[in-house]
């Protein structure tokens, strides 16, 4: 064997291996999103500042895409919700196309479509007289166990003090992420739970193909046009899963829809509870 050649040949081999793998590094340099360099992410902080708009946690540097996933609407049964909150002695009532009313004493229940739930108590005896944020807590998720519901799958996404007590929101969790729009919101003050409001989204089915939309500091800039968020602070940024009919495949009538296909989307909580879902692509 002419090992003087072999050496040629291994030396050119190293040679344009080396040359390869530049050319290789050189091009995932040029493929690094514009919009996640800290000199654009710094822009964009400056850019909502000008509309008082005040960045109050990390914005997310990641390339998002989420599969898609399938989606429907639990079914909320007049009957079965008169038994688990009133025992069954509700008087229910037809208000109108769509819309039923159960009413038992000084609490109401109105269920819409089937599948949105509102809940009112107007009983004022005090009941806490010393309520405090983590007593809220307890007081929602006890509320919400009584009456039958799965709180292992939710999150407290939300919750503000207000004159009289604790406004608070719970959102569907899927793979660490949150799901929207499914959420539960709870209203306590000193008598105990005065409101609650509920439509809720459960998976069925994952799907194969994922999708991306713009990077979290991208999408952002979309707040300049919305007056709404100007003078706000943004308390927390996520990538979510989003399905929402009125938006997507039901617009000419949203409230048909039973089920469907979410995508993915970015969540903007402000601090006072406003929150905006960001789905631009």
């Amino acid at each position: 064997m002419d090992w003087s050649k072999a050496k040629t040949i291994l030396i050119i081999a190293f040679i344009v291996t080396n040359i390869l793998l530049g050319y290789v590094l050189l091009s995932s340099e040029k493929q690094v999103e514009t919009t996640l360099k800290d000199s654009f992410v710094e822009d964009v902080i400056e850019i909502l500042g000008r509309k008082e708009i005040i960045i109050n946690t990390d914005i997310p540097r990641e390339i998002p895409s989420l599969n898609t996933l399938t989606v429907e609407y639990e079914a909320i049964e007049p009957y079965e919700a008169n038994r688990i909150f009133f025992n069954g002695e509700g008087k229910v009532e037809n208000k109108e196309a769509g819309v039923i009313e159960i009413v038992f004493e000084e609490e109401y229940l109105t269920i819409t479509n089937k599948k949105y739930l509102s809940y009112t108590n107007n009983n004022m005896k005090e009941m806490y007289p010393d309520l405090n944020e983590e007593k809220a807590i307890e007081l929602a998720l006890d509320f919400l166990e009584q009456r039958k519901y799965n709180v292992s799958d939710m999150k407290l996404s939300f919750i503000k003090r207000y004159e009289n007590g604790y406004n608070l929101e719970f959102t569907k969790l899927y793979n660490d992420r949150y799901l929207e729009k499914s959420n539960t919101s709870v209203v306590i003050d000193s008598s105990g739970v005065k409101k609650m409001e509920r439509m809720w989204l459960n998976p069925i089915e994952e799907g194969e193909k994922y999708i991306y939309i713009n990077t979290a500091p991208k999408a952002l800039l979309s707040l300049l046009s919305i007056e709404e968020t100007h003078g706000k602070t943004i308390e927390e940024i996520s990538l979510c899963y989003y399905f929402d009919p009125a938006e997507q495949d039901f617009i000419d009538n949203p409230n048909m829809a039973i089920r469907g296909k979410t995508i993915p989307a970015w969540r903007v909580l402000f601090e006072d509870g406003i929150k905006l879902i960001i789905d631009n692509y």
